[in-house]
């Protein structure tokens, strides 16, 4: 005799079947009294789970039918108007009716008008997140989703063993989707991704900041090897550049000739910038001068690091994979640290001169607090400057 529990969960043998009755009211739209499904595990964890999502399913179309009785039962004050059928709208062919785009349509969409002058990697990420869902509900019209089918995401990305981050990443890039195909074709908002449980939050790792001696040390090895990724990493040490930023550079924006050596970071084709602020002059100080007068010796085309950055192409993930490698095999006395960590220890070097903050702010890019930050042409290289030499290290 099958046991039933408050999870609808019903025991034969060693397998679990979901088994629920069916409410009085809505028998009469239901082939019998009770709905049960065979959940083919003898898991009570993973049956649990299932019973959890089906029972949700179960809601939404009682919901719907509930609904459509309703309305029903109103028709009959109204003269020549067509009585609805509940049975009927519930039917597979009512939301093949939709007159919305399939997800993988609007994902197209999405990609070719979101998409322009960004990496690869949008679109992978776009095209990987479309592809998780359609493996768990199906290539649907986009309004056909609801929210059971981001629940069921949800689960299967958190069995696939996905942090939290990347939970929320695939559903933010869904719901990316789906509100800027709604919008274009004016369609009703579609909430179905919105404000997903993913559980409490947990601690994120803390990326820490490179010590001063383990900067040393990393430059004394980089004059030592003195090659291409040798003189990225030199770069980042001293001037705290996003790893985008420093790759991107071309022959024009480096200014070494200049009374004050300095580079210019701005928007390109092959590299976007994180923010407005982002758009900068920062003077080149230590090793971080050393290494593009290197790089400018060494490079014969328009790219100062041609081995990692094309006109047209920025591979700075296979940068990060192969220069975080390095550090690491090198070891810095730290756990987590990482190429950005560079940019942390930038900011705390400038604090313990007592640089302003928004002159730190100015040399790293960060945004600026305040509207009165928004108005002139911001500082000269020459103030930067007198802050910047003060953080030099001897190797």
């Amino acid at each position: 005799m099958g046991h039933q529990n408050a999870h609808y969960l019903k025991l034969k043998g060693n397998t679990y079947y979901f088994s629920r009755r069916v409410p009085k009211r809505l028998q009469k739209h239901c082939l019998g009294d009770r709905i049960e499904v065979c959940l083919h595990t003898s898991s009570r964890y993973q049956a649990e789970r299932q019973s959890i999502l089906l029972s949700s399913q179960l809601e939404d179309q009682w919901a719907v039918l509930r609904k459509r009785d309703l309305s029903a039962s109103l028709w009959k004050y109204f003269d020549n108007m067509p009585q609805a059928n509940p049975v009927e709208s519930l039917r597979p062919k009512a939301a093949c009716a939709s007159s919305s785009p399939l997800l993988s349509e609007a994902s197209k969409t999405y990609v070719t008008m979101k998409g322009a002058n960004r990496s690869k990697t949008f679109a992978a990420g776009v095209w990987r997140s479309v592809r998780y869902l359609t493996e768990v509900a199906g290539d649907k019209p986009i309004d056909a989703f609801v929210r059971t089918d981001a629940n069921a995401l949800r689960d299967y990305l958190q069995d696939r063993g996905l942090s939290s981050e990347s939970i929320k990443r695939n559903l933010s890039n869904l719901r990316a989707i789906i509100n800027f195909v709604s919008k274009e074709l004016g369609l009703e908002p579609i909430l179905a991704f919105s404000g997903v449980y993913l559980g409490e939050h947990s601690e994120t790792i803390k990326r820490n900041p490179v010590a001063l001696e383990d900067i040393q040390r990393l430059q004394r090895l980089c004059r030592q090897m003195d090659d291409e990724p040798r003189w990225i990493i030199a770069l980042l040490s001293d001037t705290g550049l996003r790893l985008s930023e420093a790759l991107g550079l071309t022959t024009d924006e480096v200014h070494l000739h200049a009374a004050i050596p300095y580079i210019e970071i701005k928007p390109q084709p092959w590299r976007r910038l994180k923010t407005k602020s982002s758009e900068r002059k920062v003077p080149l100080v230590g090793e971080a001068l050393w290494a593009l007068r290197q790089a400018s010796k060494a490079t014969d085309g328009p790219m100062i690091f041609p081995k990692y950055c094309t006109p047209t192409t920025c591979k700075s993930n296979s940068a990060s994979a192969a220069l975080n490698k390095w550090l690491k095999s090198k070891g810095t006395g730290a756990d987590h640290i990482v190429l950005h960590s560079f940019r942390h220890s930038l900011r705390d070097r400038l604090r313990a001169v007592e640089c302003p903050t928004d002159i730190i702010d100015s040399i790293g890019g960060w945004s600026k607090p305040g509207v009165g930050e928004g108005y002139g042409t911001g500082y000269s290289t020459d103030v930067l400057h007198k802050w910047m030499v003060k953080i030099v290290l001897k190797t």
